[in-house]
């Protein structure tokens, strides 16, 4: 088939009419809904149903929501009102035109589809074949056909730039003309350019678990926010933003995707780091986290005292700790338990058996604290019977001694004076025990040992846990401070002291998967026994190997118990063949087992530049010089990778003059492009221009697995251009063998 770009092609004219007549009907559109809500369209309003609303009310704002959602729909699809056009003639059937946008857009007055939305069923033509005979999944069951048309356009605002008629070599072409083009300050949306591997992991069904191991630039965490996207329009009559989770690394890569879901037309999705959402779960009673990176503790490290690091890392995330601590908890609750019973004033009020018995068994579903709690109305209405007793059985003994008294003595001032002084005798004892009965309650609490999370997980470490893994932790407790590997075994103890909020969730995408530890997806699946998920990650990338999984086999059975799918996406989409090569031979040094090698897309560029400097003051000059030539060249995102925090907080320092470069921090949660010096610990997930490995020396990367994975981490990163530094002798990882 012929290929043709604008202004040549033959249909020009065409599209350029039937896009006038799509914008005519998209304003049309809004304004019927602007007037309906009384919103304007590119009025960021969000519309919440309390809690305390009606049935009646809660269907209105539903209702009004769903409007909302649509006018804004709508007036993105006015700056951009669809990307491709195809036509379909079904078995059987009339000829069919399809427009596909990034968002649908239906005609209200006659109900007519105007715009397929990308996630419709018919999108599929798109996304997995060229012109022929061709077939997609539709509600009704599966409909066949001939694509005789698939035509990608460009489009903004009212204009038509360019489009391709489908050919290999004009598909190739478009997507390079994407791929090409230089990055913004955000993660891009990709509808117009996604592959058929990555369309089988956008639409994997719902009810299935997916693990998609995918090479570096594969597109892994954008298509795994669009598959959010896909999951929440192919479920929308049951499925909501609010029931899924987005778990990312880090606050900053949360910022750096915090526009993709809302320019998809997907709002309301939970997004937070594993850290987060732990310490959302403890609330009060979670620890200080201490916010230094293990990742930069490894990096500054010697390989003994790494591996010394490995094996306590590994430990506190594996199954067998998690087990260890339920273990420890079942058998603690029974322990904290008064060993002689409840007594109080001589008087058994519950008997040890009976202890047990309404707190290990009638209380079983309640966490310890709240235990304790209900415990103590038992003991409140027992002691109240006993009180009763004892003040019913002083007043006798009061009465007997009274009628003794007017008994033997004369009626007299002497003998009221005795019977006034027995009597407030008698009153004052009883009021005494009214104060005891009282303060007994009030100290109830103390009858059991501290539970705060901290003493707890304290005890369990030195009774249950090896002298290297107390060596670990122990200090940081005293300082009442946690590490992050700590947080599983915390939520673990939290859940049986005080119990964890419960929010009904369906689905959770995790992104950089490989670096969450068993321990941690374990309690995941506990905590959302209905969630289904999608893991997405790089064992190639794996730099938290101690902490996360080497395998995926240690997720499959253990923690999914087989009932998971694991697909991969071996393409490239981010580096061009000259990066990506050089990266491929640096992987293959330390290689996963078993890991497909990456292919980059056919997209060519300049080849990666090995600098290596006598000293390091000549190296600086070179780094300013190079960053100079790519802010002319027009480059939007740069950055400088250190290898540790100490290093770029050197190479700021040295720049900050001279250049406008920015210091990024592990608690920075505002990711805005420009020249950012980076240490290596933060750079996994994000995509920039262009990239400096500031310092490549033999020094500083031995020729081991961990800083082959880190490095290859670095080389990943750049769309463009690739240039790396050293002093002295270059890292033999980047020599050829």
């Amino acid at each position: 088939m012929e290929t043709y770009t604008l202004p040549d092609h033959p249909c020009s004219l065409a599209e350029a009419r039937h896009l006038a007549q799509t914008r005519q009907i998209i304003q049309r559109e809004i304004d019927k809904l602007e007037k309906e809500t009384g919103i304007s369209a590119e009025e960021d309003q969000l519309i919440t149903v309390p809690a305390s609303a009606t049935m009646d009310e809660q269907v209105m704002l539903d209702i009004l929501r769903m409007k909302v959602d649509t006018l804004h729909n709508l007036a993105r699809s006015r700056r951009q009102a669809y990307f491709a056009h195809l036509d379909f003639i079904p078995d059987g059937g009339s000829p069919e035109t399809h427009y596909l946008g990034r968002w649908g857009v239906h005609d209200s007055s006659t109900l007519d589809v105007v715009v397929a939305d990308w996630r419709a069923p018919v999108a599929n033509l798109y996304y997995s074949g060229q012109v022929g005979p061709m077939d997609y999944e539709a509600p009704d069951g599966r409909v066949t056909g001939e694509l005789t048309l698939k035509r990608m356009l460009t489009v903004e605002d009212d204009k038509l730039i360019s489009l391709f008629d489908s050919g290999v070599v004009s598909q190739d072409a478009y997507l390079q003309g994407v791929l090409g083009a230089v990055s913004s300050d955000r993660l891009k949306e990709i509808v117009t350019t996604i592959q058929a591997e990555q369309n089988l992991v956008i639409r994997h069904p719902l009810r299935q678990n997916l693990i998609v191991q995918g090479v570096a630039g594969s597109g892994k965490t954008t298509i795994a926010l669009h598959r959010i996207a896909w999951l929440l329009y192919a479920f929308r009559d049951t499925l909501r933003p609010e029931q899924m989770m987005i778990l990312a690394p880090n606050p900053l890569f949360l910022s750096y995707i915090s526009q993709v879901l809302p320019d998809l037309g997907v709002e309301r999705v939970i997004q937070t780091t594993f850290a987060g959402l732990c310490q959302t779960w403890m609330g009060k009673h979670a620890p200080r986290l201490l916010l230094s990176s293990r990742l930069e503790d490894k990096l500054s490290g010697t390989a003994a005292s790494r591996a010394a690091m490995g094996d306590v890392l590994r430990r506190k995330g594996s199954l067998e700790m998690k087990r260890s601590v339920e273990d420890f908890l079942r058998g603690y609750q029974a322990e904290i338990l008064p060993r002689s019973g409840l007594v109080f004033g001589g008087h058994m009020l519950y008997t040890p058996e009976e202890v047990q018995d309404i707190f290990l068994k009638q209380l079983r579903p309640f966490p310890l604290a709240q235990r304790i709690d209900e415990l103590k109305k038992y003991i409140k209405k027992r002691l109240l019977q006993v009180a009763e007793a004892m003040k019913a059985a002083m007043d006798k003994m009061a009465q007997d001694r009274l009628t003794l008294l007017l008994s033997s003595l004369p009626d007299g001032e002497e003998r009221r004076a005795r019977a006034r002084k027995l009597l407030q005798s008698r009153d004052e004892r009883m009021a005494e025990i009214d104060l005891r009965a009282k303060q007994y309650l009030k100290d109830f609490p103390s009858l059991f040992p501290d539970l705060s999370l901290l003493t707890v997980y304290r005890t369990y470490l030195t009774r249950h846990e090896s002298e290297a893994v107390q060596e670990a932790t122990l200090p940081l407790l005293e300082k009442k401070r946690v590490q992050q590997e700590d947080l599983a075994a915390l939520c673990s103890i939290c859940q049986a002291v005080y119990g964890l909020p419960k929010k009904p969730l369906r689905h959770i995408v995790m992104d950089e998967c490989q670096d969450f530890s068993p321990y941690q997806l374990a309690l995941l699946r506990e905590h959302y026994p209905a969630a289904t998920f999608t893991l997405v990650g790089d064992l190639m990338q794996g730099i938290h190997e101690e902490e996360g999984i080497s395998d995926y086999r240690q997720w499959m059975g253990p923690v999914f118990g087989g009932e998971a799918t694991l697909l991969q996406l071996v393409t490239s989409y981010r580096n061009t063949m000259e990066i990506m090569h050089l990266a491929s031979r640096v992987a293959a040094r330390h290689p996963v087992p078993g890991q497909q090698a990456a292919r980059p897309v056919l997209r060519h560029g300049q080849e990666p530049t090995i600098s290596v400097f006598s000293t390091d003051k000549e190296r600086y000059a070179e780094l300013r010089q190079q960053v100079r030539a790519w802010l002319d060249a027009g480059y939007h995102t740069i950055a400088l990778i250190e290898k540790t925090r100490a290093g770029a907080e050197h190479l700021y320092k040295l720049l900050k003059n001279d250049l406008p470069v920015r210091l990024m921090k592990e608690d920075d949660a505002d990711y805005h492009g420009g020249v950012l010096i980076l240490p290596a610990a933060m750079v996994k997930g994000l995509e920039f221009d262009c990239v400096a490995v500031c310092n490549a020396s033999a020094a500083e990367f031995a020729d081991e697995a961990f800083p082959c994975r880190m490095l290859y981490v670095m080389l990943t990163r750049p769309l463009h251009q690739l240039r790396i530094f050293a002093t002295g002798e270059v890292t033999p990882l980047l020599c050829e063998k």
